[in-house]
């Protein structure tokens, strides 16, 4: 972790903070075997047919956050810890109606945590890791109910925070992060939040890059590849959920890290976070899983990273997250794919 409590020493995201929580078929090809990655790498092209409206929405949330946790849960979403407008870890769970833009409390952590990686299994949120207290994170998993009730149900094989989670079908996958000492290369698979199995490793280890689901690959986006020097990298990885392989399939035009990822129309949205490590960015790059090409397709009213991403029906919702400022926003950008 870069930074705990208090003090913030340097941007970063939770990729989620901004995690995609999806449901798709589930392969359930992966097992507890690992496949050797390979390389295929494509160079970065326009995004044929990518067209995209950003627009801030008119209401904003009750409190501003950052490196949250951010669910769908029916037609609202549901925020999950990361840091408050003083910089703390917070443990509140808000339900919001981004129909209207109410919110409501729904429930409390366990343990205040930010940098955190989470999905919706079920009725339940699962939540994996992060940073509070302690300098090298938590490897708890805590389960947030239908009504609020969180308990812990389970740990990670150690303390990790920076990382990031998708649900495909029946299990969920646990990717890259920090664990106080070093990036962490394993890919972890859980069906209940309480055992984990390691399934692979990444052949670029990453925290903070973006996730996104597309049928039953899971895709990294960028990333800080190396916290000691500060790089960032401009991998794409695709882990097949079904097979077991590990591939870097692309090339981003510049090195990416601390931004989100939305799928809409099959396109992936990588949206906003920090180019090649020095500039907070307001872009909105369309990335094509088809043919692995990526062009910018729009810009956000404002430069942001730390935030979260979702999408809910044929809209996806950009959450809070960190500016130019480097505190705490409370803005909701809507995107929509055309």
């Amino acid at each position: 972790m870069t930074s705990r409590g208090r003090g913030v020493c340097k941007v970063v995201i939770v990729v989620f903070v901004a995690v995609v929580s999806a449901v798709f078929a589930d392969g359930g090809g992966a097992g507890g075997a690992e496949r050797a990655s390979t390389s295929t790498v494509r160079s970065a092209a326009p995004a044929a047919s990518a067209r995209v409206s950003v627009v801030d929405a008119r209401w904003t949330l009750t409190s501003p956050v950052a490196r949250e946790v951010v669910v769908r849960s029916g037609a609202r979403f549901t925020v999950v810890g990361g840091l408050d407008a003083t910089k703390f870890s917070t443990a509140s769970i808000v339900s919001v109606d981004p129909a209207s833009g109410r919110s409501r409390p729904a429930g409390t952590l366990t343990e205040a945590v930010h940098d955190a990686a989470g999905v919706r299994d079920g009725t339940r949120i699962l939540v994996f890791g992060g940073g509070g207290p302690s300098e090298n994170g938590t490897a708890a998993v805590q389960a947030v109910a239908a009504g609020g009730a969180t308990t812990n149900v389970g740990a990670l094989p150690g303390p990790r925070s920076d990382l990031v989670a998708a649900r495909v079908g029946r299990s969920t996958y646990v990717f890259g992060g920090y664990d106080g000492a070093a990036i962490v290369p394993d890919i972890l698979r859980t069906t209940d939040g309480t055992t984990f199995t390691k399934v692979g490793t990444l052949p670029v280890p990453v925290r903070y890059p973006a996730i996104a689901v597309v049928g039953r690959s899971v895709y990294l986006f960028g990333g800080v590849s190396n916290s000691e020097r500060g790089i960032d990298t401009a991998d794409v990885q695709r882990f097949d959920t079904a097979t077991g392989a590990i591939d870097m399939v692309a090339k981003l035009p510049t090195s990416l890290s601390h931004a989100s990822a939305m799928v809409l129309r099959g396109h992936v949205y990588l949206l906003g976070g920090y180019i090649d490590n020095t500039t907070l960015s307001s872009q909105v790059l369309a990335f094509d899983p088809a043919t692995g090409s990526s062009s910018s397709v729009g810009t956000l009213p404002a430069a942001v990273s730390d935030a979260a991403a979702v999408v809910i029906g044929r809209r996806g919702y950009l959450v809070g997250g960190q500016g130019t400022d480097r505190a705490p926003r409370a803005t909701v950008t809507i995107v929509t794919a055309r």
